[in-house]
């Protein structure tokens, strides 16, 4: 019995390893990035921790993740996957290990509920932080498993310099420690903390540089909020199927096999206190936040990563132990076994294959960000600094993004900022989704701001509305005075056609008494103005207007779109939801690829015929001259 247990175990190992080996080759085969903002910067903050010391104490980058993570990053991006990998490995190695009084079966399927569950998998590629907070946590358990309560409490003390998420761990790990009446452990739960001040009270002569620098705690409502069942309803996108299904299945059976389990109540204690609570409190805790849009949370679904480990552990023992119990005849366990292990195994891998797209395709915003740094390297010259409001620029135009003599990162910008920091020639990347959220800075400011010159502006390819509605966006300046003006050509004011290239329309009589305006029918695209012209030689870009009032019935679903075609094919695609009442619907137009064909339609999806009423088309030609 002792050596097919020992078998079994082993095996459990070496899915664990296999696994591992396969992340690494699906990355290998990745196209593209999957996080482009807190994945790059994370990564810049462990790979230049070696050049600038003090990144070692960022709380952004979180500190421990920086200490471990930085040899690996040395050798790139990829050096910060590899290093997920064997974390994600090793809580692989870790969990089978606690799990010895599960039975095997439990020892084989823990890896694979962890290492295949579909938000796990995105989180190791990323090279984010979460898998090694679950790294820890499950760590913690296994080291009181085995009744070693002062290393555990260490480790603990860790968690918080490796997520956020340690403010419902730990103190579950505290009150294991005092129900246990293990007092001599319970002070070492501060010893990560405890070291921590001390080197920053020597390094920046701040005791409490952890809770004054808390990066959270600057952060606001910035990414707004969004309904309290937000991580509930998307349980299965984080967790897969088989773990979410098992999971609650074992929150439910947890009495009854506590009540029939006296040699192992002890342990299913401690799983529920320090694994299965601390699940739940990181859900709630995070539904909260979103909810009610408190620090910076922005209902990100791989926050809930740092769970995972936690989840499988109390999976797999509550059920591993209960099928223990009810199956006593070592030939029938081990029958239930060989049909159980390979189902479950099965299920998580096709369920992973289901929820995500892998290998990673270079996406649209990553080809949108590669152009607009491409366009930072080709107009850099010597002792250039480049500002930006995205961490991706520096990424991928290759600079030090924490070398002050090259690169700074923007968080507002006042009008005495510009005087006083920028320099003749110095470049400014601006982006919509963290230049207007994060970095504060509109638009709008700099477009107005004289000191500024437009290089060149980014549109997507198929463009989108990002945090706050701001039109997903980048501009280039550099600092040099420029006086820029519009001119307004009017091709449709308040339903009078006047200045048109080309326009398809298909009306129905207006049956009403309000104010004159346009009834369409119910076809597929009743509206196309097409034969644009493109953005004037000398212009900066062209600003497209698309306003009116409509009104569409019930149930029904209308789309505005601006598209670009060269030859037929689309090259550019914009579009956005139209709903009774008022509208508005602006694009940018750089300079165009001579042949380019633009158009602007309306697609009714709905089929049903709608109106529209003072609908106005303007065109906006953007130059700038030198002051």
């Amino acid at each position: 019995m002792m050596e097919w247990r020992l078998v079994t175990e082993r095996a459990a190992y070496a899915l664990a390893l296999l696994l591992g080996i396969a992340l690494l080759l699906l990355h290998s085969a990745n196209e593209g990035l999957l996080e482009m903002g807190d994945g790059v910067q994370h990564y810049q903050i462990a790979r230049f921790s070696w050049r600038h010391p003090e990144l070692f104490l960022d709380l952004w980058g979180k500190p421990l993740f920086t200490l471990l993570a930085s040899p690996f990053a040395q050798f790139g991006h990829t050096g910060v996957v590899v290093f997920n990998t064997v974390v994600a490995v090793i809580s692989g190695l870790i969990g089978v290990r606690a799990l010895r009084t599960a039975g095997g079966g439990a020892q084989l399927v823990f890896p694979a509920l962890v290492l295949l569950a579909p938000q796990y998998v995105l989180m190791v590629m990323a090279g984010m932080t979460e898998p090694l907070f679950g790294l820890l946590t499950v760590l913690v358990v296994s080291l009181l498993l085995l009744d070693r309560p002062v290393a555990a409490a260490v480790v603990a003390s860790l968690t918080p310099f490796s997520r956020p998420e340690y403010i419902v761990f730990l103190p579950m790990v505290m009150a294991w420690l005092t129900l246990q009446r293990q007092w001599r452990a319970l002070p070492w739960c501060l010893a990560g903390p405890v070291l921590f001040a001390l080197i920053v009270t020597v390094v920046h002569g701040d005791p409490l540089w952890f809770w004054s620098h808390d990066p959270y705690g600057y952060a606001g409502n910035v990414y707004g909020s969004g309904p309290l069942n937000h991580f509930v309803s998307r349980a299965e996108t984080i967790y897969g199927r088989p773990l979410l299904t098992l999971g609650i299945s074992a929150l439910i059976l947890w009495p009854l096999v506590h009540w029939k389990d006296p040699d192992g109540r002890r342990t299913h204690r401690l799983m529920l206190l320090t694994a299965a609570l601390p699940v739940i409190a990181i859900v709630a805790v995070h539904s909260v936040l979103w909810w009610k849009g408190w620090r910076g949370s922005a209902g990100l679904l791989r926050t809930l990563v740092t769970s995972i480990p936690l989840a499988a552990v109390f999976t797999t023992y509550t059920l591993g132990r209960g099928l223990l119990l009810l199956i006593r005849a070592p030939r029938a366990r081990w029958a239930a076994g060989v049909v159980l292990v390979p189902v479950l195994v099965w299920w998580a891998q096709s369920d992973l294959v289901l929820q995500v797209q892998l290998p990673v395709k270079q996406e649209m915003n990553q080809r949108f960000l590669d152009a607009a740094a491409f366009g930072v390297k080709k107009h850099m010259r010597e002792r250039v600094r480049v500002f930006s409001t995205h961490p991706y620029m520096a990424f991928r135009a290759e600079l030090d993004p924490f070398d002050t003599t090259t690169y700074i990162s923007l968080w507002g910008l006042t009008d005495e900022e510009v005087d006083r920091h920028f320099l003749p020639g110095d470049l400014l990347a601006w982006d919509a989704q963290l230049g207007s959220n994060e970095a504060g800075i509109s638009l709008d400011r700099l477009l107005k701001d004289e000191r500024f010159t437009v290089l060149e502006t980014f549109e997507p390819p198929e463009g989108s509305r990002v945090l706050g509605g701001h039109v997903y966006e980048i501009f280039l300046f550099e600092r040099r005075d420029a006086v820029r003006s519009f001119t307004v050509d009017t091709l449709i004011w308040n339903g009078e056609i006047r200045s048109v290239p080309a326009m398809r329309i298909d009306t129905l009589p207006c049956v009403r008494t309000e104010a004159p305006g346009w009834c369409l029918k119910e076809g597929e695209f009743p509206l196309q103005i097409t034969q644009l012209p493109p953005p004037s030689e000398g212009s900066i870009y062209d600003e497209w207007i698309v306003s009116g009032n409509v009104a569409v019935e019930e149930g029904s679903r209308l789309v505005i779109v601006y598209a670009q075609r060269i030859n037929g094919e689309g090259v550019r695609y914009d579009q956005e939801d139209v709903v009774t009442g008022p509208f508005v619907f602006n694009r940018r137009v750089p300079p165009i690829q001579p042949g380019t064909e633009q158009i602007i339609y309306f697609w009714n999806l709905g089929r049903k015929p709608f109106s529209l009423d003072r609908f106005t088309l303007l065109r906006k030609r953007w130059i700038q001259r030198p002051k």
